[in-house]
C-alpha cells in the first residue's frame, strides 16, 4: 500500500524531463511517508501515555542516532511500525516507571557507558540491502559516537 501511494505521489512530482529515474522519486517518497507515519505513531503513543515532550525528545534522539548506527530491518512495513511502536511505548513506559532511578547520577553514567559500549561493538548494524565499505563503516561509527556524545552532553 505504501509503495502504491508513493508511486502515485511520485508520478505527480516527477516530470518526463527529470534526469533521475522514476524509482528514485518513489523511494524518496516512501521514506518521507514512512518518517511522517513514525512521527505520528510516536506522538499518538506519547499523548496516550501523557508523555508528549518526552516522546518528541525520544523521537529526535532515536531518529538522529539510528541514522548512523543502523537498525533492525523488518520484512514488511506493517511489522516495522509494530516494532517501532513497541520501542516507543517501552521507552516511554520505562521513563514513567523508572524515572526516579535515573535521577541518580551514577546510574545515568553507567547506562551512558553501557550504551556507548554497545555503539562501539555493534555500530553500524549490518543490513543486507545497504552494504557498507570498510571506510563507510568507520565513518558511520565515528558519526554515531559524535551524535551520541551530543545527546549525552544535553543530559
Amino acid at each position: 500500500m505504501l509503495h502504491i501511494l508513493s508511486k502515485r505521489i511520485a508520478f505527480l512530482v516527477c516530470k518526463e524531463t527529470d534526469k533521475l529515474p522514476f524509482e528514485i522519486y518513489v523511494y524518496g517518497t516512501q521514506l518521507v511517508i514512512s518518517s511522517i507515519i513514525n512521527l505520528l505513531i510516536c506522538i499518538t503513543i506519547s499523548l496516550l501515555l501523557g508523555e508528549l515532550i518526552n516522546g518528541l525528545i525520544f523521537f529526535a534522539i532515536f531518529s538522529s542516532l539510528r541514522r548512523f548506527t543502523g537498525s533492525f530491518h523488518c520484512k514488511t512495513f506493517i511489522m516495522c511500525n509494530v516494532v517501532f511502536s513497541s520501542v516507543v511505548a517501552l521507552a516511554l513506559l520505562s521513563n514513567t516507571f523508572l524515572g526516579k532511578v535515573f535521577e541518580n547520577y551514577v546510574i545515568v553514567m553507567v547506562t551512558a557507558i553501557f550504551n556507548l559500549i554497545c555503539i562501539l561493538l555493534f555500530s553500524p548494524v549490518y543490513n543486507e540491502n545497504k552494504k557498507l565499505t570498510y571506510i563507510q563503516k568507520r565513518r558511520f561509527l565515528i558519526s554515531s559516537i559524535i551524535v551520541y556524545a551530543i545527546h549525552i552532553a544535553f543530559i
